[in-house]
């Protein structure tokens, strides 16, 4: 099943919002009949599995988010906006983040990030790498 069709059953199925289904879909653009270019880590070996975030509000608001590695650049217009501005203010650089992901993919054995706040929030990153 094509990446479209995924979104597609995700909105059917209640995973996700319509919002978030359209900037998926326009993440893809035009480029979604043509082949992904697959993560590479710095060995050269194509990396399978998904990347992770996992955000919880103090008030009770869970977001999860597992994006396919090779859909991973789509990431940005998928994270709230709170959460986004609570990585910025802990330093985060989620561009930088993503933009290095295939460099030492194959050598990341924690979380990418893992913020607890003072007021109970916390946002956890990672790589759920696929055993091949």
């Amino acid at each position: 099943m094509d990446e479209k069709k995924k979104i597609l059953e995700m909105v059917k199925k209640g995973k996700i919002s319509v919002d978030e289904a359209e900037r998926l879909l326009n993440a893809l653009g035009n480029d979604a009949d043509k082949p992904k270019s697959a993560v590479v880590s710095s060995s050269g070996k194509a990396v399978k599995g998904k990347l992770r975030i996992e955000v919880d509000s103090n008030d009770g608001d869970k977001v999860r988010i597992a994006l396919p590695l090779k859909l991973a650049s789509t990431l940005k217009s998928m994270i709230p906006k709170q959460a986004s501005e609570q990585m910025t203010a802990e330093g985060i650089d989620i561009n930088l983040l993503l933009d290095s992901l295939n460099e030492g993919l194959d050598s990341i054995d924690e979380d990418l990030v893992n913020i607890k706040s003072n007021d109970g929030d916390t946002v956890r990153i990672y790589v759920d790498k696929q055993n091949n």
